[in-house]
């Protein structure tokens, strides 16, 4: 095995005696109970402007203040939402992963599952913003649409049964999958955390969210990168085995990933959603379907911030994961084929072209630290 994946465990077990040395604890919905974040929802935005459903459509400019914020509060929740639908698979995905290492990494076990209640929290806290934006707004969101067979996936049974057949093979998948998503939850939500104008009370919930969340991205990096040195074990040489290990790759890669699915996904939950909000009432329901339809027909505010923020990580990201080159080259290859709008990597750049050498504040020094 790689010196390089040795050190990266290495730098895991570090981080992970420190981290369960002093533990953070549950501080969002804690810190929502010491503040007044609710009187925000009246009249400030909750997220850039520009990523505004409709904002980069002809319809925009017909709409009123009144009638752009709630279009600007349904994209914070919007994104919660699926932010939070997130952390549930990560939460069930922990604590079977956790069981898997418990009894040679017992720190290893113990920040994964220091992470789950992290995640925990924050599905509790955004929660609780996303019901008063409902509330504010006046749509109902018990039929919320969801991603094809979530209750089957999102289930600690199904990851069992994952990481029986594929072991070290669904970890790897697993952690480098999850490491691209925390990219794009970070492009998303750096700019709420320092929005101008907004709520103070709740960018700063956004803050101390992005602070668990450097870390698990670092988790999630070092976790790619040093699988097999950790599992002791590579994957098994069978072809029928090679052939199963492939197809579980790309599903997870096709269910995570495609446009169809997640843009899918959230063009659902607007046109279930955003007819109902009573701000939006006075416009017309043909009018509202057109706009929702242009707008994910278009590139959206929040496919610019991706766009601009996780080329550079997910390349670094890539490079360091325990994969084979043909791997590294099928992921590459399905999830630019993948995408309509979405840049994945930098422009120009394949694997095997070279290593990021540039400090990363995100996953550097700063979450490795804490």
């Amino acid at each position: 095995m790689s010196s390089f994946a040795l050190g990266e465990l290495n730098t895991l077990r570090s981080f992970a005696a420190r981290r369960l040395a002093n533990p953070h604890g549950q501080q969002l919905v804690h810190y929502l109970d010491g503040v007044d974040w609710a009187e925000a929802l009246k009249d400030r935005p909750l997220a850039p402007w520009d990523m505004s459903l409709g904002f980069h459509t002809p319809y925009w400019s017909s709409f009123t203040e009144e009638q752009r914020l709630a279009l600007n509060h349904w994209t914070y929740a919007m994104m919660y939402f699926r932010i939070g639908d997130g952390e549930r698979f990560v939460v069930c995905s922990n604590r079977v992963v956790a069981d898997l290492v418990e009894s040679q990494e017992r720190d290893l076990a113990g920040l994964l599952r220091l992470e789950t209640d992290e995640e925990i929290d924050h599905i509790k806290a955004f929660g609780r913003v996303f019901s008063s934006v409902q509330q504010r707004h006046g749509f109902v969101a018990a039929k919320m649409p969801v991603k094809p067979l979530r209750p089957f996936i999102v289930n600690d049974r199904f990851i069992r049964l994952l990481v029986g057949a594929f072991g070290a093979d669904f970890v790897v998948t697993y952690y480098f999958g999850r490491g691209l998503v925390n990219h794009m939850g970070k492009a998303f939500e750096t700019k709420v955390a320092t929005l101008d104008g907004g709520s103070p009370a709740l960018a700063k919930l956004s803050m101390l969210h992005t602070v668990d969340e450097n870390r698990h991205m670092a988790v999630s990096r070092m976790m790619a990168a040093c699988a097999y040195e950790l599992l002791h074990r590579r994957r098994n040489r069978s072809a029928l085995y090679e052939a199963a290990n492939h197809v579980m790759q790309k599903a997870v890669l096709r269910y995570t990933f495609s446009d169809r699915i997640t843009t899918g996904q959230e063009r659902a939950m607007s046109h279930a959603m955003v007819p109902q909000m009573k701000t939006l009432a006075g416009i017309e329901r043909q009018t509202l379907t057109a706009c929702i339809d242009a707008h994910f027909d278009g590139v959206t505010g929040i496919e610019h911030a991706k766009n601009a923020f996780m080329p550079k990580f997910n390349q670094r990201l890539m490079e360091r994961a325990c994969l084979s080159g043909d791997e590294k080259r099928m992921w590459f290859d399905v999830l630019n084929g993948l995408q309509r709008n979405l840049e994945f990597f930098p422009k120009g750049w394949r694997p095997g072209d070279g290593l990021v050498t540039e400090a990363f504040d995100d996953e550097g020094p700063s979450a490795l630290a804490s």
